[in-house]
């Protein structure tokens, strides 16, 4: 049986500050569709600044990187 969309996330990494504060966050987790991986970096390490990146791979664009890296 071919499995279809995906749901769920995880925090790969988390640093906090010296007074125990998040600071940065990096996740990963499925798109809304369930069709694709988000990558998602929150980056509050800098006072006053928020950055937030997001990077999205479907499984197709996976295994052509697999594929090239491999060549």
């Amino acid at each position: 049986m071919p499995a279809r969309d995906a749901s769920g996330a995880m925090t790969l990494i988390t640093e906090y500050d010296a007074a125990g504060s998040s600071v940065r966050v990096l996740r990963l987790e499925s798109s809304a569709d369930g069709k694709a991986v988000l990558l998602t970096e929150v980056d509050e390490r800098k006072p006053g600044i928020h950055r937030e990146v997001r990077y999205e791979i479907t499984p197709s664009e996976r295994v052509s990187a697999r594929k090239a890296d491999r060549a």
